[in-house]
């Protein structure tokens, strides 16, 4: 397998699949612990709300975070072992920390997960960040909602509009399709491979339509220091979007950076270092399907 050979942009340009990064057992009790009492308690309104504040939309996901701060061993799990080593790798940098993890889990009937670029909605200025999106259940189907990811030819930062409106979010999608971007599905994936993207990926997923939930974790972490950012410029967006950053970045604020003001440095006193170094030569990682699999 090959090794990544990645370096993080500014506007969008690491996003892939990592296949077998984490054995099947270790994710098998990283389900274990997400469906315990414990995990399920803690969904208190401040977290819950974050993402139907938007619209009141996701009212029917499942979505809890910062599960880490409650759980020693998806603490140890997602600052010292597979998913801190990937997202060191991805990165090339000892320099990271753990912004957030949450659920994302769709019975079925949920809503589409409309188009976004993450760096949007995350407060804070002068970090690059990168997500890990973790499948607990096979994605075998369409309808199991997979996540999908959008490359234009030259990244940038997109003022998307129409909102949550399904009809949106497949205009964009045959759009691009036209204009020949490139295209990264989830579907495919099994417990144990993952996905990832940088803050400024364009990705979104279709309804969950199957008979079972579909159910994915996700681990976000920063890279470098820089500064709480809760108002930024966007005159150029449309309205509904600055609404909407206004509102998660706010949610952010209050669930992962309590305390600090604007312009503090981050990441402070919530936001742990990762404690893993970029590993050369351990290949974990691949683009590829085929090669991974030899």
């Amino acid at each position: 397998m090959p090794r990544a050979a990645h370096t993080p942009s500014a506007c969008g340009g690491l996003q892939g699949i990592a296949h077998r990064f984490c054995g099947q057992d270790k994710i098998n009790r990283v389900a274990a612990l997400l469906a315990s009492p414990s995990g399920r308690e803690n969904n208190n309104a401040s977290t819950s709300g974050l993402e139907t504040s938007v619209l009141e939309y996701g009212q029917h996901w499942d979505f809890r975070e910062n599960l880490w701060r409650q759980s020693p061993e998806l603490e140890c799990w997602l600052l010292e072992e597979e998913p801190a080593q990937l997202a060191a790798n991805l990165l090339n940098s000892d320099k990271i920390w753990l912004l957030r993890d949450q659920t994302y889990f769709k019975p079925p009937g949920s809503e589409h997960t409309p188009w976004h670029q993450d760096a949007l909605f995350i407060p804070v200025e002068g970090c690059d960040f990168l997500t890990l999106w973790i499948p607990i259940t096979p994605i075998v189907n369409q309808s199991d909602s997979p996540l999908e990811y959008w490359q234009p030819p030259h990244p940038s930062c997109h003022f998307l509009q129409g909102g949550s409106a399904i009809d949106s979010f497949h205009g964009y999608q045959q759009v691009w399709q036209r204009e020949d971007w490139q295209h990264i599905s989830t579907l495919g994936l099994q417990p144990g491979d993952c996905s990832y993207h940088d803050g400024w990926t364009l990705h979104g997923s279709e309804g969950q339509h199957a008979d079972v939930d579909r159910l994915a974790f996700v681990a976000v972490y920063g890279c470098g220091e820089g500064t709480l950012s809760l108002s930024p410029s966007m005159g150029h967006a449309p309205s509904s979007l600055r609404s909407q950053v206004q509102l998660l970045r706010q949610g952010l604020h209050q669930s992962c950076f309590q305390g600090l003001m604007e312009g503090d440095p981050v990441p402070g006193h919530h936001n742990p270092w990762i404690r893993c170094h970029p590993n050369r030569t351990l290949p974990i990682h691949s683009t590829d399907r085929v090669s991974a699999e030899n």
